[in-house]
């Protein structure tokens, strides 16, 4: 990790609502407490590429467009140059659109946008996986399948790549240079329905760059103060790594 990012700097806090309004209130409330904003699928889709703007008036955090693409190498090399000039600092692509399909977004991308390969939901289990069609193996065992995914990323010139807590640790020894993403932040007393999760303290602990965390803020009485904790909880596990 940078050594400039400070605690706050490392929150990710993913902008989960559908209108601008909504969005701008998280943006007041949460500003000095969180350095970096994800616009998903739920905002992008309801206000489109105007929402980047206006965030942008509010706001000097980074933004992180969770889009989640993946198509064929030309559909996605042309959506990335569009995507370049909305002035985000990241954008999510999964790895399994293929190795040709990577290198051409890298090439493609251009105004410091970086890209960050999406591994394996954190939603998704070893029976999930063999659902979808990978064998035993790779399906037994996810930290092996999703190092795989991201050694595949790297390969191909990714920035970063979006994992959980359980996989980070191994893929920063062999790609140190990978930014890592890390959702499923989580308590123990919180119910959620993803699986492979992690504390704050556990997941810097294990080499996590950056902490994408949703709920346990969103859903707080007082989500000021959950942000306090946390920032608590990195500065903590900083000290200790």
């Amino acid at each position: 990790m940078k050594n400039n990012l400070t605690p706050k700097d490392i929150i990710v806090f993913p902008l989960d609502v559908s209108t601008l309004k909504e969005a701008l209130t998280w943006i007041d409330k949460l500003d000095n407490l969180v350095g970096v904003y994800k616009i998903g699928l739920e905002l992008f889709t309801s206000l489109g590429p105007k929402v980047i703007e206006e965030i942008k008036i509010r706001t000097t955090n980074k933004l992180f467009l969770d889009l989640k693409l993946y198509d064929i190498p030309n559909t996605l090399s042309k959506t990335i140059k569009v995507i370049s000039s909305l002035g985000v600092d990241w954008v999510t692509v999964h790895i399994l659109s293929g190795t040709l399909a990577l290198k051409s977004v890298v090439k493609a991308a251009y105004n410091n946008l970086k890209i960050v390969g999406i591994t394996i939901l954190t939603s998704l289990d070893r029976a999930d996986l063999m659902e979808l069609g990978f064998n035993s193996e790779l399906a037994r065992d996810t930290k092996e399948l999703v190092f795989n995914l991201a050694k595949l990323a790297y390969k191909a010139g990714c920035d970063g790549v979006v994992c959980s807590a359980k996989e980070v640790n191994k893929i920063k020894e062999f790609f140190p240079e990978l930014v890592t993403f890390v959702p499923g932040i989580r308590w123990e007393n919180l119910e959620n329905d993803q699986i492979r999760t992690a504390t704050p303290y556990e997941a810097i602990i294990a080499g996590a760059d950056y902490l994408i965390i949703g709920r346990p803020i969103r859903e707080a009485i007082y989500p000021e103060k959950v942000c306090e904790k946390i920032i608590d909880e990195i500065k903590k596990a900083l000290g200790n790594r």
